[in-house]
């Protein structure tokens, strides 16, 4: 065991409840409190309080009741409330972090995005064994960058209970962007059923929660838009593959209540400023399962960062935040009104929602609830997916922008992407940092018109400035996303975590792309524990650090990686349901 790691025995009831008291968790915190960092007035250079600031920080882990939505619930609490108290820490420093499990079940944290070693990460059976009831475990790290992050449970189902908090690591030196006050917004997916009821019915019936399948009114509206033959031969497409066009979440509405700040849409938690005051919102999407749609009508919003590092700042109106991506916006509110932080699931089965308000108790209108969008040809030609039923199908009478999705998803691999990879190879690679023939970054994603308000895609994201390691790859590494739908199981490459015999090596030191490829019909948030992916995203020596990297349907992305790293690290879909059920690699650096 290393040094840096504390075990204690198995603490007596007394020691319990004195270690609860020193942190704070004592009766106060059965009766359901709520964090008390999400307070209406946010951060400010004079404003301060219910933060756990390092870089000592002590954290406790309980199960409890405590009311969410108005309802009974048990959650999983750390210092009393559910999400978990915020902590903040400086760069520069060491940090220190005792976390003791008062829980009947062994638990952990994983410090998301955060770059440290190995036996620090929190995942156990990788980097370290759990935390065994009544233990504590001491985290200690050189803290050695800044910016939004979160932190959550890599044990069981514990992140899906309420298990995760936000992490807010300040600058040693001056931000590039200036504001008076900050407001955290961590989004989150809850249910009252058990979370494995949830993993069952999944595995049990396809589509189990989407309520929002097509029915004879969307079959008659479409044949007014696109004519009785397309639509019979799109529908039969869909039928043949056994495969719903809805099928955009795998859990929905139908049982999630989403939340913000731990407070639901009727709750409305509330976030305060003053006048002509510069907001700066740090948010995080530490939910389960959920991607959410973030704008603020009547306010344009400007992005400053991304997964924690600066981008140049970007004026968007909406941007979709894949599960456990983060973004820094800034807004500027001049008018004594109200405005709805509006964060709309992708799959439009239900939101989350604060107010921005200059005084408590006012209200904003809800904007309209937008329909579910049915996926197209981009998610059908996913690469290497099973296309049972499609074999020797006409596709002449397709419309053509549905011929030219499919070809975008990497069906027709013709003589146009082989042009264009050949114009931008050197040394048999693509230059380092042009985008992979194959991507949609300039797309924000299903269900979002982009011509309705401007909308963030991952092409405008660009680097504040050069990152230190300019070399070129040494050596590509591609690896699919492969899942069947039917049977909900989720792998890379066609093999779940249970079925592959060793790790992922990566040379210790080396440059090296990895090459993504999407052959499912849904979204992905892929991350790397331990060390950054810059996604190649087409802004060449300016392309951006990502801790988690959204890969549509179909899609084909790309990453520079620097292997500095040494141990091993996890790799996997951060939805929770699908790295449960095996799309989940080891990435050993030596």
């Amino acid at each position: 065991m290393s040094r840096s790691c504390i075990i204690s025995h198995p603490l007596s009831r007394r020691q319990v409840l004195k270690a609860g008291a020193a942190l704070g968790v004592g009766s106060a915190a059965a009766m359901g409190l709520t964090p008390a960092w999400a307070n209406p007035w946010g951060q400010s250079n004079v404003y301060s309080q219910g933060v756990e600031e390092g870089p000592d920080v002590s954290l406790a882990i309980r199960r409890e009741s405590l009311a969410i939505d108005g309802q009974d619930a048990r959650p999983f609490t750390i210092n009393g409330t559910s999400p978990g108290p915020l902590i903040r820490l400086k760069e520069g420093t060491d940090a220190i972090l005792r976390v003791t499990n008062l829980l009947d079940e062994p638990t952990s944290i994983h410090w998301h995005g955060l770059i440290l070693p190995p036996e620090m990460d929190g995942v156990p059976g990788v980097s370290f064994a759990g935390i065994a009831p009544g233990e504590t475990y001491t985290y200690r790290f050189p803290v050695r960058q800044n910016g939004t992050y979160w932190y959550h449970s890599h044990s069981g189902m514990q992140e899906q209970l309420g298990h995760v908090g936000p992490l807010i690591i300040d600058a040693a030196e001056r931000e590039p962007f200036r504001y008076d006050r900050e407001h955290v917004l961590l989004l989150t997916d809850w249910t009252f059923e058990d979370p494995m009821s949830v993993f069952r019915n999944l595995k049990t019936m396809e589509g189990y929660y989407n309520f929002q399948e097509r029915t004879v009114a969307d079959f008659f509206a479409d044949v007014r838009d696109k004519g009785f033959s397309q639509t019979a031969e799109m529908r039969g497409m869909w039928a043949q593959m056994r495969m719903s066009s809805r099928d955009i979440a795998d859990v929905t509405g139908s049982t999630y209540t989403y939340l913000l700040n731990g407070h639901s849409p009727e709750e409305n938690w509330n976030a305060l400023f003053k006048a002509g005051e510069r907001v700066h919102l740090r948010v995080i999407n530490g939910s389960a399962m959920s991607y959410f749609d973030v704008r603020i009508p009547g306010l344009k919003m400007t992005v400053v960062a991304a997964d924690g590092q600066p981008v140049q700042p970007v004026p968007v109106d909406e941007f979709r935040i894949g599960v456990a991506e983060t973004y820094d916006v800034l807004v500027s509110p001049e008018d004594d009104r109200a405005y709805t932080i509006f964060a709309e699931s992708m799959d439009r089965s239900g939101y989350a929602r604060a107010t921005l308000t200059p005084r408590e108790g006012m209200l904003a209108d809800i904007p309209e609830r937008r329909h579910i969008a049915d996926r197209g040809m981009e998610a059908m030609g996913a690469h290497g997916m099973d296309h049972s039923g499609m074999e020797g199908m006409d596709h002449s009478n397709m419309p053509d922008g549905e011929r030219e999705d499919m070809d975008h998803a990497g069906m027709d691999h013709g003589g146009g992407m082989a042009e264009e990879k050949a114009k931008t190879l050197e040394n048999g690679f693509l230059a380092a940092g042009e985008a992979q023939p194959g991507s949609r970054y300039d797309q924000p994603g299903i269900g979002i018109d982009p011509n309705e308000r401007r909308v963030l895609v991952y092409r405008d994201l660009k680097a504040f400035t050069p990152w230190p390691d300019r070399r070129a790859p040494g050596r590509e590494m591609e690896l699919h996303l492969t899942g069947n739908m039917e049977r909900y199981m989720w792998s890379f490459d066609g093999k779940k975590f249970s079925e592959v015999t060793g790790p992922i090596h990566f040379e210790k030191d080396e440059r090296l792309r990895l090459i993504l490829v999407n052959d499912t019909m849904m979204e992905h948030p892929i991350h790397l524990h331990g060390m950054w992916m810059e996604l190649e995203n087409g802004q060449g020596e300016l392309i951006p650090r990502k801790h988690t990297l959204n890969v549509k349907p179909g899609e084909r992305v790309s990453a520079l990686i620097t292997a500095d790293a040494e141990g091993s690290w996890a790799f996997h879909c951060h939805l929770l349901y699908h790295m449960d059920a095996g799309m989940f690699r080891v990435v050993q650096v030596s």
